[in-house]
């Protein structure tokens, strides 16, 4: 984090000259009030010095940020049915156990899972789990094994294909401009917010904003690329 130094107004005008920021980084702006009582006579206004280029750093940072949550949350979902963790977030039994601290899941080839369950006991309350979420998933028992279940994964239709497409989609919009403090968006919209409350007619101010913009065009072009090849590997 750039250092800011606290300036009163009087000591600004003299020997300096306001506008020679203009051509720089750097410019004034307003420090934030303090509240408790004023000594010795001191009630004039503190001014500091900001460094205009952390705007651009922190833009760039939290947009790097937002391209790599999105890939990862495309990712998770393409992998869908053939996701190992697709069974992590049931609840199993009537006591609602975590799945997680009953079994664990593996792949095995590209069109099966194999479940394997720590205690015998729970294997049929984990049978019953699996086929209650809705996943249209039917494990098995493997033979001569009390704790190990394979299930066969149906190949993908026309119809499924739409689908997973929308739902990327779906998360596309989400990290391109939503409420999510992750979407480009929004990063976008609460760096403009700052920079506007600093002197939004100040030309140094106006020249990050256009940076600031130009780095938001590249970056949500950049996220754009990134559901572009994951619809195009979901659609073959």
């Amino acid at each position: 984090m750039l250092a800011r130094h606290s300036l009163t107004r009087s000591s600004i005008f003299i020997g300096h000259q306001f506008r020679q920021f203009h051509c720089t980084s750097l410019v004034w702006k307003k420090a934030s009030k303090k509240t408790g009582k004023v000594k010795n006579g001191d009630d004039e206004e503190k001014f500091e010095i900001v460094d205009l280029k952390q705007y651009i750093q922190r833009a760039t940072v939290g947009f790097d940020k937002s391209l790599e949550l999105h890939k990862k949350s495309l990712n998770e979902l393409r992998s869908g049915t053939s996701n190992p963790n697709i069974f992590d977030k049931l609840k199993v039994g009537k006591d609602g156990s975590k799945f997680t601290d009953l079994a664990t899941t593996s792949t095995k080839g590209k069109s099966s899972l194999v479940v394997t369950v720590f205690d015998p006991k729970d294997t049929k309350s984990i049978i019953s789990s699996i086929m209650a979420a809705g996943l249209n998933l039917n494990p098995e028992r493997i033979p001569n094994n009390e704790q190990q279940l394979k299930i066969s994964l149906p190949p993908p239709t026309t119809e499924t294909r739409k689908q997973m497409c929308k739902k990327l989609k779906e998360v596309f919009e989400e990290y391109r401009n939503s409420a999510n403090k992750n979407s480009l968006g929004h990063v976008r919209a609460e760096i403009l917010k700052e920079l506007k409350k600093i002197d939004k007619k100040n030309d140094s101010v106006k020249k990050i904003i256009q940076d600031l913009e130009k780095l938001h065009k590249e970056y949500t072009g950049r996220l754009q690329d990134s559901f572009k090849q994951a619809e195009k590997s979901v659609l073959g």
